[in-house]
Parts: C-alpha cells; structure tokens; sequence
C-alpha cells in the first residue's frame, strides 16, 4: 500500500498521507515522498494549489522515529527526510492548505503550521507532545517558534497538553473549524480560491515570505524590492499580449 496517495481535484493536487494505522506518522520513505510530490507540484503548470490531509480519522501524530533503527545512519536519513519535507512546503511556489481531518501533533502539528492555510475537523486536537514519551519537539521547534507565542509554546511543549480545535483556532494555527466530513471540501475550496490569482505573481510573493525570514529590516526590504520589480515586469508582459 503506498504510504503517500495523490489525486486531483481540477488544477488541486490533493496528498493523503496513507498510514492510518500508525497515525500518518512520518516515516523517511513518507517525508521523501511528499517533498518529491509537493517538487513536482511547483514545476506542474497544471496544478494552481496543495491540499494536505491524512487517511482515517487521524491527521498525522508526527514522526515514526522508531522506524528509523538504531544506527546513526538510519536516524540520520530519517532527520534528513523530515527536513527535506518542510524545505519542499515552503519551496512549492503555489498555496499549500491543510486539510486537518484529525488529531495533530508533534511533527504533524508543525507540519498544519508550516501550510499557508488550515481547515480542522472541530473534534481534531493539536499539541507538542513529544517531552510525554520522553523527547522533545526538536525538529518541530523550528517550525512552530515563529508561529506561536513563545509563552503557548513552551505551555504545549513542557506541560505535554493538547488544544482544542476552537483553542487552535483562536491562536490562529487554524483557518476554520467544521465537521469532520467536510474538512477535505473546505480545505480544497480555499485552495481553488487561493490558486485562481495569477500564479506567477503568488509564486513571486510566497517565494518572498521565505527569503525574508529571520532577515533583518534593510535585507527584507530590498528581498521585497527586487520581487516587486520581478512582478511588474510579469504584468508589463501580460499587459503587452
């Protein structure tokens, strides 16, 4: 059974993670699954957005570390697929929505995190549960620190507990909550709506989000400068035919 499952929906590409009975957990063959569909996706002028949702009832109860062995080498490949994951989301150019159809923590809460969008099922929960069993959200944490306050983060990570939908939701970590059969048709509703902008000005600006991380003001600015300049020259060409 493949561990990742992509379908279409018009110019949507829809990734299922398929491992409902381990929780979705991110395998290193599933994380280089999904960063190889989502590198696809950015060279596809055929699919406008993403949707990301999970198989079953749960979204994805993070990371299956366990599958990685006990070589240095086993947990150095499955590190390395994890990472190359997230660098894929925020490479795809095009609007990634998630469509949270379950329960998400640890890593599959920094992955709702690192999507531009969410639509949760309302009995889904979300968390750092990772200190629980013994860890800590390490790979999450890169993730999540600029995207919580520093007080729920470490609120999540230290106490183990798990959000609410609606808390998620009024933190802003989730767009919308509705019930569980319709997340898949909302979450693929906002990206329809996202994708129908000229996608090579919304490349240009998501593009732009990720260089201006973590740069300060000066550096930020001439990112926005140069982006600006490459969009306007994209609507002189429009204009010209």
């Amino acid at each position: 059974m493949a561990e990742l499952l992509v379908t279409r929906r018009d110019r949507i590409a829809v990734l299922t993670l398929n491992r409902p009975e381990h929780g979705n957990r991110l395998t290193a063959s599933l994380a280089n699954a999904v960063a190889a569909a989502l590198e696809s996706a950015r060279g596809d002028p055929q699919i406008g957005a993403c949707v990301l949702t999970g198989a079953g009832k749960v979204f994805c109860l993070g990371g299956d570390y366990r599958g990685a062995g006990p070589t240095a080498e086993g947990r150095e490949r499955y590190a390395d697929a994890l990472i190359a994951m997230d660098r894929a989301m925020a490479r795809l150019g095009k609007p990634l929505v998630a469509a949270v159809n379950g329960d998400a923590h640890a890593g599959g809460f920094a992955t709702v995190v690192a999507c531009d969008l969410a639509v949760a099922a309302d009995d889904a929960t979300f968390g750092l549960p990772e200190a629980a069993h013994g860890l800590f959200p390490f790979l999450a944490l890169a993730i999540v620190k600029d995207a919580l306050p520093k007080k729920l983060l470490f609120d999540l990570a230290y106490s183990a507990r798990l959000m609410s939908a609606g808390e998620a939701r009024s933190a802003r970590i989730v767009n919308e909550c509705v019930e569980p059969s319709v997340v898949l048709e909302r979450g693929a509703a906002l990206a329809a709506q996202a994708a129908a902008h000229r996608g090579e000005i919304v490349t240009l600006g998501r593009d732009l989000y990720y260089r201006m991380s973590g740069l300060p003001p000066p550096e930020a600015l001439e990112e926005a400068r140069r982006a600006l300049l490459a969009a306007l020259d994209v609507a002189d060409g429009t204009d010209r035919r």
